[in-house]
């Protein structure tokens, strides 16, 4: 646990960081962290963090397919 951050600035670089899947997984990891993961409630913070959670997993898809987009191209 990090005693300058709180535990939203957690549940978002977390959301970001491409390594929680689901909300559900955000509020687990902050646990074990030791943050209060019961603060990770309400309707719009848990659709903040889903959407952000989809975008990082559009951009990792899309990074992944443009370093392999010339991978099949013949020379």
């Amino acid at each position: 646990m990090d005693a300058d951050k709180t535990t939203i600035e957690r549940a978002f670089e977390l959301a970001r960081s491409g390594d929680c899947r689901r909300v559900g997984d955000i509020v687990a990891r902050l646990d074990r962290e030791e943050y209060d993961g019961r603060q990770i409630h309400g309707r719009v913070l848990r659709k903040q963090l889903a959407d952000l959670i989809k975008e990082t997993k559009v951009r990792a898809r899309d990074a992944a397919g443009s370093r392999n987009a010339g991978k099949d191209a013949e020379p």
